[in-house]
């Protein structure tokens, strides 16, 4: 079995680690995606998280551990690779309201790789992807941060995304 957080086309290197002074500049639905590791299988892939606020972010990081939030500063102590913050251009409030509520939705499901718009299950990266796909249609309108559009999402496919810049913090 392979790990949804993987792709074989890496567009962008990660930047180097952020500078943890910085952190207040992290807003809600910023997404964080990690270089991939290759010392551990389990990076093999990458991994991402979205930002709940500036102390928190909330991911899927794997299997039977479902959806977990932790600080900010400790997810990123924690990580040993680089990584790289992009933010949605059109994260407004009404977006923001109806994301918020879509994040309330989705932490309680299981952990597993699965078709992208199954939403009783997640992975880190289509936990995410899921996120902006179902907040856009809520609104009245289609969104695919996925690269590829392919059946799976990666880390590297929501990074490469036409939807994101990347924030320099």
């Amino acid at each position: 079995m392979l790990s949804g957080c993987y792709s074989f086309d890496e567009v962008w290197k990660t930047d180097k680690p952020i500078n943890k002074r910085k952190l207040s500049s992290l807003q809600l639905g910023d997404v964080v995606v990690t270089e991939k590791n290759w010392k551990n299988p389990m990076s093999w892939f990458g991994h991402s998280a979205i930002v709940i606020n500036k102390d928190r972010v909330g991911e899927y990081p794997r299997p039977f551990a479902g959806y977990y939030e932790i600080k900010t500063n400790l997810w990123l102590k924690d990580k040993e690779n680089d990584f790289t913050v992009m933010r949605y251009k059109k994260f407004d409030n009404q977006f923001k309201s109806q994301f918020i509520k879509n994040l309330n939705k989705s932490k309680f499901q299981n952990y597993c790789f699965s078709e992208k718009e199954t939403p009783s299950t997640f992975y880190c990266s289509k936990h995410i992807w899921y996120l902006y796909w179902r907040t856009a249609k809520d609104l009245g309108y289609e969104l695919d941060i996925d690269l590829t559009d392919d059946y799976f999402v990666t880390p590297y496919d929501l990074m490469n995304s036409k939807y994101f810049y990347k924030i320099e913090l």
